[in-house]
């Protein structure tokens, strides 16, 4: 992980050290760019660690919901592909979750409290607006 460097605002003031290292990485940023990322990262935090298979059905649910059609056996297991070759590696390789097979549990890393903020908010922020 790369840290934030110390720099200066625009009054002059020193910024640095009370941002997490993380923030200042753009790994970060593009392991966001996923919703799925974003959803998987969500369900970590409330239930920090779970197999890929649990994962892909969770992801497969949100879909079903979020289009309001029927999720078929073929569309979870497309899901659970991308998990295993796209989503979990990029995750890992951020810095934000433990991933070493699709055969062992992914976990959540231990985050700072503004970068589990950041993953709420993101996912929130999907949610459809209902006023």
């Amino acid at each position: 992980m790369k840290g934030a460097k110390e720099g200066s605002n625009q009054t002059g003031q020193s910024i640095s050290g009370d941002l997490p290292p993380i923030l200042a990485d753009d790994e970060f940023y593009q392991a966001l760019a996923s919703k799925h990322r974003r959803r998987v990262l969500h369900y970590l935090s409330e239930v920090e660690r779970a197999t890929v298979e649990e994962l892909a059905t969770v992801l497969s649910g949100w879909e079903a919901t979020e289009t309001g059609t029927m999720q078929l056996p073929a569309d979870r297991e497309q899901i659970q592909l991308a998990l295993v070759h796209n989503h979990l590696p990029r995750l890992a390789d951020a810095g934000l979750i433990v991933y070493e097979s699709h055969t062992a549990p992914v976990q959540l890393e231990s985050l700072h409290p503004r970068v589990m903020e950041i993953i709420r908010q993101s996912v929130e922020a999907e949610q459809p607006d209902d006023s």
